[in-house]
C-alpha cells in the first residue's frame, strides 16, 4: 500500500479516537488531565536531575584529564567496542597521535614506535569477529593484454581496464572486513606496455584493485623495480588517489617504511608487513638496494626488529612472504625455514606468494613449540597465462576472534579455489564452488588437460592443505 494511503488510514484512527475522547464526561476529563500534568512533572524532574548529572560527570572526566595529561592527549581506541567481547589491553595507552586530513592516523609510543592506523573506529561485518580474505598476485602480461585493452572500448586505442577479471570473484572477497591482494607489476605511466621479463602495466592494474574494494595492497615483489624509480613512484602516485587503501612492502620514504602500517576494525589492530626475497635487477643483498624503503628485500635484522616492534603496538601481526621457486608447488627449504623462523618471532599469520602456482598451506611449528599457519602460495590471481597449474589460485579467509582469556585467536580457516575461466567469450576468474562440472570441464583455458575437474581434484588433494578446501 502506497504510503499516502497509509497516513490517510492513521490519521482516520486518530480521527476515530480523537471523537471517543471527547464524549468523556467533564469530571472524566478533569482527572485525566491531572494525571498527564503530573506524569509530565515527573518527567521534567527527571530530565533536570539527569543534566545535573551529566554536567557534575563531565567536570569530573575533565579534572581527571587535566590531572593526567598523558592520557587525554592520546587518541587510541576503545578497548573493545563489542559488549560480548572479553576487554584487550589497549597496547597504543600513552601514544601520542595525529590524524591527517584523510582519517588516518599517525602515532609515536612512549618507546618512541612510529605507527600508523587506517581505519580508526571502523566496525566489520560483525563485532564478535574480524574476517579476512586474501588473494594472489594480479599482473598485466602479453597474454591477457589484448584482453584488457579489449574490455575498455576497441583493442587498439590505447583504453585499458581490468576489472571485467573480477566479476566473478570481487562480490565475495567484499564480504570480509580485511581484503588483501599483492599488485605484482608497477606501471611509470609514461612508456608503453611490456610484459616478461621487464612489466610495465597500464594505470588501470591500481583502478582496477581500489575499485574492486581492495583495503591492504602489497607493493613489494621481484618485479618493484621493473621501471625504475620512476615506476615505483608514479605507482605510488596512482594510490595516492585511494588514501583509505594501506599499502605494504614499498613506502614514500624512511620515515614511512619505520612506522608499523596497521588497520583496524572493532578496536582491534592488525600489523601487515613484507618482505621479498630478493629483485630481477638489485638480486639478493638488501644493501644492494638503491634505497631501503621503495622495497623491503628479505633481512633478518631488520625483520625480526619490525616485528617486534608490531608485537608491542598490533594487536595481531600478519606478514606477507614474496617467495619460492617458480611454477613448483613444494616450498622451497628458504620457504621452510622461514615459515619456521617466523613462528618463532610470534607472528601470528603468514601470508606467501609468488612461484605462478598454488603451493601447500600448512600449520608450521617451529623447535621451540610456537605454531603458525602459512599459506605458501595464493598463486597469480590474474595473469592471463596459458597453463592450467598457472591460472589455478584461490582466496584464502579465516576469522580473528577474542577468546576469554584475552588471547586473540585464528578460527575457521578456509581455501576457495578460483580459475581464470572462458566459454570463449568474456575472460574471468571464477570460483570452483560456483560453476558446475561441465562448466569447470567447458573452460577453454584449460586446453592443455584433459579431465578438467579430474585433474583439478588431483592437484588440490596432492597439495594436502591443513585446513578446509570449499569446493562444492
Amino acid at each position: 500500500m502506497p504510503y499516502t494511503e497509509h497516513m490517510s488510514e492513521y490519521e482516520q484512527q486518530n480521527l476515530e479516537k480523537r471523537a471517543q475522547a471527547e464524549m468523556i464526561p467533564a469530571k472524566g476529563k478533569k482527572s485525566y488531565l491531572g494525571i498527564v500534568l503530573a506524569i509530565c512533572a515527573v518527567i521534567l524532574c527527571a530530565v533536570l536531575a539527569a543534566g545535573i548529572w551529566v554536567i557534575m560527570s563531565s567536570s569530573s572526566s575533565a579534572q581527571d584529564e587535566a590531572a593526567n595529561p598523558q592520557t587525554s592527549q592520546q587518541s587510541s581506541p576503545e578497548v573493545s567496542k563489542d559488549r560480548s567481547a572479553p576487554a584487550h589491553p589497549n597496547k597504543l595507552a600513552g601514544s601520542t597521535e595525529t590524524t591527517d586530513a584523510n582519517g588516518i592516523v599517525h602515532g609515536t609510543t612512549p618507546d618512541g614506535i612510529t605507527y600508523v592506523v587506517y581505519g580508526r573506529g571502523s566496525f566489520g561485518r560483525q563485532t564478535s569477529k574480524v574476517t579476512l580474505s586474501a588473494l594472489g598476485d594480479v599482473l598485466v602480461t602479453d597474454n591477457n593484454i589484448n584482453i584488457i585493452d579489449g574490455y575498455d572500448g576497441s583493442r587498439g586505442d590505447g583504453a585499458y581496464d581490468c576489472r571485467p577479471f573480477y566479476q566473478g570473484t570481487a562480490d565475495q572477497a567484499r564480504e570480509y572486513d580485511l581484503r588483501f591482494i599483492n599488485q605484482e607489476t608497477v606501471a611509470d605511466g609514461v612508456s608503453s606496455f611490456s610484459g616478461y621479463p621487464v612489466f610495465n602495466s597500464p594505470d588501470t592494474i591500481t583502478h582496477s584493485i581500489a575499485a574492486e574494494g581492495f583495503n591492504i595492497v602489497n607493493l613489494n615483489s621481484n618485479h618493484t623495480w621493473d621501471m625504475g624509480a620512476a615506476g615505483i613512484e608514479h605507482t605510488h602516485a596512482l594510490w595516492d588517489k585511494y588514501p583509505e587503501v594501506m599499502l605494504i612492502g614499498s613506502y614514500d620514504s624512511p620515515e614511512d617504511a619505520e612506522a608499523i602500517h596497521m588497520i583496524e576494525r572493532n578496536g582491534t589492530t592488525f600489523a601487515f608487513l613484507s618482505y621479498c626475497y630478493g629483485d630481477n635487477f638489485y638480486g639478493t643483498d638488501p644493501n644492494g638496494f638503491p634505497n631501503s624503503y621503495y622495497s623491503t628485500p628479505f633481512d633478518d635484522e631488520r625483520m625480526a626488529n619490525d616485528i617486534a616492534r608490531a608485537k608491542k603496538v598490533a594487536d595481531a601481526v600478519i606478514v606477507y612472504m614474496h617467495w619460492g621457486s617458480e611454477y613448483t608447488w613444494q616450498p622451497n627449504n628458504q620457504q621452510i625455514e622461514y615459515a619456521e623462523w617466523l613462528a618463532d618471532q610470534g607472528v601470528d599469520l603468514i601470508i606467501g606468494s609468488h612461484a605462478h602456482i598454488l603451493q601447500p598451506i600448512k600449520y608450521v611449528t617451529s623447535e621451540s613449540g610456537n605454531t603458525v599457519l602459512t599459506v605458501y602460495g595464493l598463486s597469480d590471481f590474474i595473469s592471463g597465462w596459458t597453463l592450467t597449474d598457472t591460472i589455478l589460485s584461490g582466496m584464502f579467509t579465516c576469522d580473528f576472534v577474542w577468546q576469554k582469556d584475552g588471547t586473540l585467536s585464528l578460527e575457521n580457516p578456509m581455501f576457495y579455489p578460483a580459475i581464470e575461466w572462458s566459454d570463449g567469450g568474456d575472460v574471468y576468474v571464477r570460483f570452483l564452488k560456483d560453476m558446475s562440472e561441465s562448466e569447470i570441464a567447458n573452460n577453454t583455458r584449460t586446453e592443455d588437460v584433459g579431465d578438467d575437474v579430474g585433474y583439478l581434484h588431483r592437484f588440490l588433494d596432492d597439495l594436502e592443505m591443513d585446513i578446509p578446501v570449499v569446493w562444492d
